[in-house]
């Protein structure tokens, strides 16, 4: 028999936020700055950062670089992690899923979030070219952290 009380208390499932933007393909800029903004209400309480990205065979790089910034209210400053994704080998072979749009995840960190706030991630580039082609989107997740 279910007990009906006890329904009440079940912690609402959390769910994982993975969101793609779009960015120019024939130019993203260094100063062209991807927001994300997530609601926590919906989150657990630990998840894992991950950034991913989609690239056409027009990215002329073996890596790229990226800055993922973390800002919230209870933040002094924000805090930076530098992501560094190697795309291809030494010898030009595409390290990534796909064939003509490739596709790349990487782990950043384990993160806390507080329900009560609203945290922002912000992420750029910091190639030594100002502007650099063939990347498509960039993606933001943070999935629940399964004990």
């Amino acid at each position: 028999m279910a007990c009906s009380a006890c329904n009440k208390h079940r912690a609402m499932p959390t769910l994982t936020y993975y969101e793609f933007q779009p960015v120019d393909a024939h130019q993203w800029r260094c100063t062209d700055t991807l927001r994300f903004v997530p609601d926590t209400a919906t989150l657990a309480a630990t998840n894992e950062l991950s950034l991913s990205l989609r690239l056409g065979q027009q990215f002329a790089y073996r890596d790229l670089w990226l800055v993922c910034e973390q800002r919230s209210d209870s933040l002094l400053r924000p805090h930076r992690d530098t992501v560094h994704f190697i795309l291809a080998d030494a010898r030009g072979r595409w390290q990534t899923t796909g064939v003509v749009l490739h596709e790349a995840l990487l782990h950043v960190r384990n993160i806390n979030l507080d329900k009560k706030e609203s945290p922002e991630f912000l992420v750029y580039h910091i190639m030594r070219e100002q502007g650099i082609q063939g990347i498509f989107d960039i993606g933001l997740r943070l999935e629940p952290i399964k004990n």
